[in-house]
């Protein structure tokens, strides 16, 4: 485990053995990150973990930062990071949001009209309860490798045998982390990774197999968790993730259809300096949109491509007061 502190009040950083704080807002996902082997940093009044490319996202999901520019490139720096990347209304940045649901009053009328007969139809195939950690590691490593094959995409850490067995064991390991699942008797077909962070609920992840999509094991797992969680009144809201650096149309209809809200704000790249001078150069950039040309439907290309428009077009605000 290594964490940073950089308090805000002083103009030097100094290192602690110790995680975020329990109080500290983002803390109960942190740990969940944390025993995943993520990189835990606290700095700049937000909690930050590594990310896959080297970067450093700010937890919570909806905490809107505002950060001193030079204690953010401190932390850059001083981490070693390429980059980091939070939401802002204050800075310039991507267009983003944060999709959002805060409704009480939750039932089938809440869903658009096209998704209620999938609904439907998925409530009358499956059951929704929490999956087993044995029933995780084998079923629901098999709907990852479904999932990621469909979509064209591979994640080593939802792939590989022991990283799955490693993030398994981290979410029994935190109370506040459940797998919902679709179940057609012992047959899991969908599963959620939920994580509940004071007063929000945060679905993570999201997985199925491609044989029971017919019945729509997603469209019943999204609608229970939610039906679930707007009458909870120890909830303000359920958080179903970032809008995505690349094109996700059918996922932002989808979410949408379902009752939520993408909630606007501005998503902020900065580069650790010496990255931005190398990969923001006129080579580089022609590169990327040579390889975007080639590979105009890779995932990662788009990605890269985004995160250094978003580096070019990111800053802080012109009058902070």
């Amino acid at each position: 485990m290594w964490t940073d502190t950089l308090l805000e009040a002083k103009s030097h950083a100094h290192s602690s053995d110790d995680a975020a704080p329990r109080h500290f807002p983002g803390s109960v996902l942190a740990r969940f990150l944390e025993l995943r082997g993520r990189r835990i940093v606290t700095a700049c009044g937000a909690v930050w973990y590594s990310v896959p490319g080297g970067f450093l996202m700010s937890l919570p999901y909806q905490a809107m930062l505002n950060p001193d520019p030079k204690e953010l490139q401190q932390m850059i720096r001083e981490t070693k990071a390429f980059g980091a990347r939070f939401p802002s209304r204050s800075w310039t940045g991507l267009d983003s949001g944060l999709y959002v649901l805060r409704a009480r009053n939750y039932d089938m009328e809440s869903v658009h009209v096209k998704h209620r007969p999938r609904v439907r139809r998925g409530l009358q195939c499956f059951d929704v309860r929490p999956a087993t950690k044995d029933q995780m590691l084998n079923e629901g490593w098999e709907a990852n490798l479904s999932t990621m094959a469909r979509q064209g995409r591979y994640d080593p850490e939802f792939g590989e045998r022991r990283r799955w067995t490693n993030l398994v064991e981290a979410a029994f390991a935190c109370s506040e982390v459940s797998f919902p699942a679709a179940f057609s008797g012992s047959h899991l077909a969908a599963y959620m990774i939920t994580c509940r962070e004071h007063k929000w609920l945060h679905i993570l992840h999201q997985m199925s197999r491609q044989e029971d999509l017919p019945n729509f094991p997603n469209h019943v797992l999204t609608y229970t968790i939610s039906e679930q969680a707007a009458a909870d009144e120890s909830l303000d809201a359920v958080c179903y993730g970032y809008v995505p650096l690349f094109a996700a149309d059918g996922l932002h209809e989808y979410k949408l259809r379902f009752g939520y809200e993408m909630v606007p704000h501005r998503s902020v790249v900065q580069l650790h300096a010496t990255v931005d001078t190398v990969l923001n150069s006129p080579v580089a950039r022609a590169a990327v949109r040579i390889a975007r040309g080639v590979f105009h439907k890779n995932q990662k290309v788009e990605t890269i491509e985004t995160v250094l428009r978003g580096a070019r077009s990111s800053g802080p605000p012109t009058n902070p007061c």
